[in-house]
């Protein structure tokens, strides 16, 4: 109940149960507390803040995931049910309509390393994707993430996060979140030049690794990403 309606009420309650009732007037219409009040606001829930839903969670932040939703998945179909787990947890995100980071270590190396790095001290069954974050708090996996969309939970916790449309895709990657290193085209090769001998200024070709991908030849997409 608000202040303004908790004043309202005292003010009814004092005026209907004064002991001097020779100076009140029998014929004023004093209005009932129900008229005056909106009873939508008086049996209206509280709901938490974003920031108390979270609050039972563990603070556990991925590298820039302070305001965001990040999911570490994989898309390698090698373990049937750590694949289809992944594919559940990406529904139920999507299925909430807010915009998601997914981290798939599968196709990065360097998202594999920095799971590792979050889960250090854990036990190794939380290296196991899906693992999902909320606003720099640990959620958990397949199994506490299905639960709490069954129990209805998640509007709480998704307060103040970025909308997305229904059916969107991303025209650059079309949802698969890389794209082909625009340096190398994909190959993780590129040729350069090394001088030999300063005095002769020559210099010889030579293969190397290209800076500016993954081991798969592969960037995230400057889009979606």
């Amino acid at each position: 109940m608000s202040p303004f309606n908790f004043v309202l009420q005292n003010r009814f309650l004092k005026s209907s149960s004064s002991p001097n009732k020779e100076n009140s007037d029998p014929n004023s219409n004093v209005p009932s507390f129900a008229d005056v009040v909106d009873k939508a606001d008086i049996f209206k829930p509280t709901r938490l803040s974003s920031d108390s839903a979270l609050d039972g969670f563990e603070k556990l932040c991925p590298p820039n995931g302070e305001d965001k939703i990040v999911i570490y998945t994989t898309t390698l179909r090698g373990v049937r049910k750590t694949f289809e787990a992944c594919n559940a947890v990406r529904s139920a995100i999507e299925g909430l309509g807010v915009l998601y980071c997914e981290r798939d270590i599968s196709m990065d190396r360097g998202f594999r390393e920095e799971l590792k790095e979050l889960m250090k001290g854990k036990e190794s069954t939380e290296l196991i994707p899906p693992r999902v974050f909320f606003k720099g708090r640990y959620i958990g996996g397949a199994e506490e993430v299905m639960r709490i969309v069954e129990e209805g939970n998640f509007g709480d916790l998704l307060q103040g996060l970025p909308k997305v449309k229904a059916g969107f895709v991303c025209e650059g990657c079309g949802g698969v979140r890389f794209m082909p290193c625009f340096t190398c085209n994909g190959s993780c090769k590129m040729v350069m030049s090394v001088k030999e001998v300063a005095e002769q200024n020559e210099g010889r070709a030579v293969v190397v690794r290209c800076s500016e991908c993954n081991e798969n030849g592969l960037v995230l997409c400057p889009i979606c990403c």
